[in-house]
């Protein structure tokens, strides 16, 4: 009796330790956005994305004004993690309202500690010459293991399911024949623009901003849980008059795997 009750205590305390690592490695992932959030509702569904696929449930916000990183939901400091999803609209030359130069030295002052991977859900970020991918790489003498970014527009891509917890992220995908993705993506700025936020009689992009500008991030992270709600469980008929985010997803189909560079791969980044 005492030598099965052994086993199955080894057996807990191994299930435990093994739920414990599962819990740490996911611990280790943390999104962070910028005041980009604010455009339109693709970066809050967005680091939806990464929670489910990466564990990224942990949400930083860099300042605008500062370019400090604070806390949009996690306990613990930005430094502490290992893995980033930068989650923001961007081109080759900025990353949110941030020159390249300038997020690169932000991102670096907040998290001085070598990250073992840096992935840019920020369109166009591995295009070009002295991408924000390789500015990031070089303020860590260009020993970051893994940087991920788009070579061009990038999505979050359904291959025709709306659903979040199978859909990819790729850039430069094509759409869905007969869609109505212009009619649903206006039908969400117009909600966006001038629809009444949680009843505060300000419309979503101008409580966004407001919350951005202030710093209040209990204020931001209500926000972001708020589009989610709003835009992804909105009625779907008649999808000329929808304003679910879903359906851009389900029409978006193709495209390319993100640009990888750093010591992982032997890819210098660009």
């Amino acid at each position: 009796m005492s030598f099965q009750f052994s086993i199955l205590k080894r057996l807990i305390i191994g299930a435990a330790l093994a739920a414990a690592q599962v819990s740490a490695a996911l611990a280790d992932s943390a999104v962070l956005m910028t005041s980009a959030i604010c455009d339109n509702p693709r970066d809050s569904i967005d680091s939806q994305w990464f929670a489910l696929h990466h564990g990224a449930t942990d949400v930083f916000f860099m300042r605008e004004d500062t370019g400090a990183v604070i806390a949009m939901n996690a306990a613990d400091g930005f430094d502490t993690y290992t893995d980033i999803y930068v989650v923001s609209h961007g081109n080759e030359d900025d990353v949110g309202p941030f020159p390249k130069a300038d997020f690169a030295a932000n991102f670096h002052a907040a998290h001085p500690s070598r990250p073992d991977t840096v992935y840019f859900d920020s369109c166009n970020t591995a295009l070009g010459a002295d991408t924000v991918l390789a500015l990031t790489n070089a303020a860590y003498g260009n020993l970051v293991p893994e940087i991920f970014g788009p070579a061009g527009l990038c999505k979050i891509v359904g291959n025709g399911n709306p659903d979040l917890a199978t859909a990819v992220s790729r850039y430069n995908a094509d759409l869905l024949p007969e869609n109505q993705f212009d009619a649903v993506a206006g039908n969400i700025m117009e909600i966006w623009q001038n629809g009444d936020y949680a009843g505060t009689g300000q419309p979503w992009e101008t409580a966004c901003r407001q919350f951005a500008d202030d710093a209040d991030m209990a204020g931001l992270e209500a926000f972001r849980l708020a589009v989610q709600a709003t835009f992804l469980n909105a009625p779907v008929y008649p999808i000329g008059e929808s304003h679910n985010y879903g359906l851009l997803i389900q029409w978006n189909t193709g495209g390319e795997e993100f640009f990888q560079c750093g010591t992982a791969n032997g890819v210098a980044c660009p």
